[in-house]
């Protein structure tokens, strides 16, 4: 009889501390307000190749193991991703090329709802300049959706996932750096994670801010 209270009362304790964990206050974090569409338009892009590591809860937690086919050697690159992304700019006008190198953040706690990365990105447009910025990303809610779909919204889900947050160290985001035609700018940087219309693939969207430097009188 002993063992049975004392293995109910075990099964009760993992329920309520998952209970807990998902639906916490904390848990509902609030994100960055979007960007307007009409100065800052989403680019879609894939980012299936890469190298370092996934983003799985494992690894973001700091806990995953290590793929011997994708991993960057070295422990100080143990929680380092990096891949080359292509953003299209439309008909007719050259795709911006950039590199997007993500740090698995060593804050992350599921109690807190943080599952992010520090992510950091240089943007090259041909033959018109670079910018290079940087943001945060907290995987949280689709990681809670996917855990416990009941309690996740479906309308999110659909829509996808806006990603971007407040960095929980309170380290500066957006575009810190500019050269060529985009020299002194500054801005504000966003994505965004949802479902591809195929089905088989996530897809991302990057929306980008750029404002001019001030004019100076002369």
């Amino acid at each position: 009889m002993r063992a049975l209270v004392g293995l109910l009362g075990l099964v009760f304790g993992i329920v309520v501390g998952v209970g807990l964990v998902l639906a916490n206050p904390l848990t509902w974090f609030d994100g960055l307000p979007p960007l307007s569409a009409e100065i800052a338009p989403s680019k879609a892009y894939l980012w299936d190749d890469y190298r370092g590591v996934s983003l799985s809860v494992a690894d973001l937690l700091g806990v995953g193991r290590r793929d011997p086919d994708v991993s960057l050697a070295g422990p100080a690159l143990s929680l380092v991703r990096i891949g080359i992304v292509v953003l299209p700019a439309g008909e007719g006008v050259p795709a911006a090329l950039a590199v997007k190198v993500s740090v698995i953040a060593e804050e992350n706690s599921l109690w807190r709802a943080q599952l992010g990365s520090h992510d950091y990105w240089n943007i090259f447009w041909p033959g018109e300049g670079s910018a290079f910025a940087t943001g945060y990303s907290n995987y949280w809610g689709m990681v809670r959706d996917k855990i416990l779909p009941p309690i996740g919204s479906s309308d999110l889900a659909a829509d996808g996932y806006p990603i971007s947050a407040p960095s929980p160290l309170r380290n500066s985001e957006g575009v810190t750096g500019a050269a060529g035609r985009y020299a002194g700018f500054t801005g504000e940087i966003r994505e965004r994670l949802y479902p591809s219309a195929s089905g088989k693939n996530t897809d991302w969207a990057l929306a980008l801010k750029a404002n001019p430097p001030p004019v100076v009188p002369r």
